[in-house]
């Protein structure tokens, strides 16, 4: 008995340690674990399995235990259906290698688990941790049930001991392993947070030591200029110079209002706003720039839709979208408007049929210096994230090249008034 306890064993140091030697030296992004089947986290996942099915713990030449569903689920949710099928196919060929008078039963096993676990990817990925760790050994335990009432149906009492002490541990080490790839994701994404506060913190820095000092020359420069314009002394050819000159002023001085935005602290608490007031506001602000880009814009507004929050930051965030959606846009171009609430968020979306961002400059959105625009700075998409994250929101971009480009905005609401009074 201990002796096949000792051989299940070996089998969990197949799989931990394949997993954690990929997490420290081998770590890759998700992306690439998803979209590529020949991927590290796919070959790694694969020694496991020949390791775990060359050096099984051996109860009698009929019955043979080891641990290759951990990698299968693994692969599943998250590698995603690629991966997760060619691991399982892999796994079958090695079986049929290994064990062929096993290939058939394990097949269907294995087909059972693989709609399972294809039919809840999608689902798993949006829980927490423990909610994870609680689907996993869910499905585990219905397989061990299973298997439980197989051996004690044809009468194989004397492996259900073996069967509980492999359900323990293989529970155990599934566990493990997800509580490891949850782990090292949160703290992946702690330091891509902290990367991003520390490039935060710089442009902050500089455009509070910057900004200042340059806008009062701006400003004494820009007022000469105008003085010039009106001079009757100054020759119509090149009063369109000092136009073009009063313009680059101008833009300079809204590049700088960027960068002051990104320096702002909150200095006093959020203010309760009529959200449908501002959105509405916002788009008549806009429908102007829209006439000339020949541009409509349509709306569908619910009423009385209340946030927390600073009423002209929200205000930049909306116009900054909308005016990046007209300019994106050729000619008879539309942009449909639509904020709703959704049990405790507002969601805006503002969509667009422009031209659309490749993936590659979708993931850059919203980071400092990067436009898809020639004369932009990337700046304006910048701040509207910043507030959108300070307002503890999120902004999802969705676009597709030739079909336009769609903005999801999800805003914690305000609670009710009558709440508020209780």
């Amino acid at each position: 008995m201990w002796i096949i306890v000792k051989d299940i064993l070996v089998n969990v140091l197949f799989i931990l340690f394949p997993a954690l030697f990929y997490i420290v030296f081998l770590r890759e992004d998700d992306r690439i674990r998803r979209r590529i089947i020949a991927s590290r986290f796919f070959f790694v996942l694969f020694i496991s399995i020949i390791l775990t099915m060359s050096l099984p713990a051996v109860y009698s030449e009929e019955f043979k235990y080891d641990l290759r569903i951990i990698p299968i689920i693994i692969a599943y949710l998250y590698g995603g259906i690629r991966p997760g099928l060619s691991l399982t196919a892999a796994m079958l060929g090695l079986t049929a290698f290994l064990y062929p008078s096993e290939i058939f039963t394990t097949f269907l096993n294995y087909l059972i688990v693989s709609i399972v676990l294809l039919l809840i990817h999608t689902y798993y990925h949006g829980r927490s941790k423990k909610g994870k760790i609680l689907i996993v050994s869910g499905i585990y335990l219905i397989i061990a049930m299973v298997r439980a009432v197989y051996i004690t149906v044809n009468g194989y009492t004397d492996q259900i001991l073996v069967t509980f002490y492999l359900v323990l541990i293989t529970l155990i080490t599934l566990v493990s392993v997800i509580a490891l790839i949850e782990t090292f994701k949160r703290q992946l994404s702690l330091q891509r947070e902290i990367e991003h506060i520390e490039k935060m913190n710089a442009i902050s820095q500089l455009a509070a030591s910057v900004a200042h000092e340059i806008r009062n020359p701006m400003t004494t420069v820009r007022g000469f200029l105008q003085i010039l314009s009106n001079s009757k002394h100054i020759p119509e050819s090149d009063r369109s110079f000092i136009s073009i000159s009063i313009e680059e002023l101008d833009r300079a001085q809204t590049i700088i209002n960027e960068y002051l935005s990104l320096s702002k602290k909150q200095e006093s608490a959020y203010e309760r706003i009529d959200l449908t007031r501002v959105i509405n506001d916002a788009t008549q602000v806009i429908s102007t720039y829209a006439v000339i880009h020949n541009v409509e814009i349509t709306t569908s507004i619910d009423e009385d839709l209340e946030v927390n929050c600073y009423k002209h930051e929200i205000q930049q965030v909306l116009i900054n979208i909308m005016k990046n959606g007209i300019e994106a846009m050729q000619e008879n171009g539309k942009m449909h408007i639509s904020a709703t609430r959704k049990d405790q968020y507002i969601e805006i979306i503002i969509q667009d049929n422009g031209c659309g961002i490749d993936k590659e400059h979708l993931k850059r959105l919203g980071t400092p210096y990067f436009s898809t625009k020639e004369e932009g700075t990337g700046l304006g998409l910048t701040v509207s994230f910043e507030i959108i994250k300070r307002m503890k929101g999120s902004i999802d971009v969705q676009s597709q090249i030739g079909q336009g480009t769609t903005f999801i905005i999800l805003l914690p609401a305000s609670p009710d008034r009558q709440n508020d009074k209780i």
